[in-house]
């Protein structure tokens, strides 16, 4: 997804992309035949060597992903159904946990900014992309 920030900086505004990564980790070992999809955030692109070591927590685990389980022998009405349930909950838990990070809730909305404390002391209005 690209968004278009271009020309709504000002001098000293920081942009700090976001990035989000899920992948089906298998738990055959544990729980049968079963996967958990865990959702990890990064802010921004750190080096792979910096990102791989446990100690700077530079990706972090934001939630796990229900899968609902899957019914094969059912009726092609209710499978259909299951279906759409399947695509719907990832999308419907990750909007949740999300949404505490959209401008409605931040009461510097309407510039859509926020103000944070960097490690040099200084605040800095920061738009997360």
């Amino acid at each position: 997804m690209l968004i278009e920030v271009k020309g709504t900086f000002r001098l000293g505004d920081t942009l700090v992309p976001l990035i989000f990564m899920s992948d089906g980790t298998h738990l055959s070992n544990f729980a049968g035949d079963k996967k958990e999809w865990p959702v990890y955030m990064t802010i921004g692109n750190p080096s792979s060597k910096i990102r791989q070591m446990p100690s700077t927590h530079t990706v972090i685990m934001v939630t796990l992903l229900p899968i609902p389980i899957k019914n094969r022998n059912i009726p092609q009405k209710r499978l259909d159904e299951q279906r759409h349930t399947i695509r719907e909950v990832p999308n419907e838990v990750l909007w949740r946990v999300l949404q505490p990070l959209t401008f409605k809730q931040n009461p510097n909305a309407e510039s859509r900014y926020y103000n944070v404390l960097c490690a040099d002391g200084n605040l800095r209005r920061c738009k997360p992309v």
